[in-house]
């Protein structure tokens, strides 16, 4: 999807002016409607952040927006990847977090029920309030999935060496060894769901182009014959 096809000439020149402020896809478009509408402007300033841009990509740099730390060892081949301390600390804010507003919304909830009960004196503004606090509570219960990811990655490694790729984690009981073709690429609704086998390990968002491009450059970097 061109962003700048209905754009004129001089509104597409102004946007150039401003461009380090644009995501990556936007400036791909840009540079693509001004070579294909031949607008007489220099796109060197461009042309440069998108080389940047695809150069961070390349190195996977983008991989720890998402939570793994990337390693390869040039002298072996040997790939590691690991999770960041910065994502298991998310985890844990995520957990202590969803605990707190957990609480709240039950502890209104059970304030809602007394109002009925005739335990507690009714009014609008508490309902409203109660109401709005149990709501709060149950986004608390969806952040609780940081229990899961806690738990699944603690002391997550994988390691690919030749053709083999082995993997540790918390949500599995031992070691196990897969070859690398098992490693893919899924599309789930919105998601991109980097796997290995039937195990899902990274998540990213569908429209984002660099996850995906972040994404695929992981998956070749990871089955490429060595």
């Amino acid at each position: 999807m061109n962003l700048y096809k209905n754009h004129t000439p001089r509104e597409i020149v102004a946007v150039l002016e401003h461009s380090d402020k644009l995501t990556y896809e936007a400036k791909l478009n840009l540079l693509d409607t001004i070579r294909k509408q031949s607008i007489d402007v220099s796109t060197e300033k461009l042309e440069e952040q998108i080389a940047h841009k695809e150069a961070a990509i390349a190195n996977l740099e983008n991989l720890e927006e998402l939570g793994f730390h990337y390693e390869e060892n040039q002298a072996t081949g040997e790939i590691t990847l690991t999770r960041t301390a910065k994502a298991k600390i998310m985890d844990i804010i995520s957990i202590v977090l969803g605990v707190s507003l957990l609480l709240m919304g039950l502890i209104a909830f059970w304030l809602l029920v007394a109002i009925f009960t005739g335990d507690n004196e009714f009014g609008l503004d508490k309902l409203f309030i109660y109401v709005l606090v149990i709501t709060v509570g149950l986004v608390g219960f969806k952040m609780l999935s940081g229990v899961h990811r806690f738990l699944d990655f603690k002391g997550f490694v994988l390691k690919r060496s030749g053709n083999q790729v082995v993997i540790n984690m918390g949500g599995l009981p031992e070691t196990h060894s897969y070859d690398i073709h098992q490693l893919g690429i899924e599309e789930d609704e919105e998601e991109l769901i980097f796997s290995l086998g039937d195990i899902e390990l990274i998540k990213a968002n569908q429209d984002n182009l660099v996850q995906r491009r972040t994404l695929e450059t992981l998956l070749l970097k990871m089955t490429a014959n060595r």
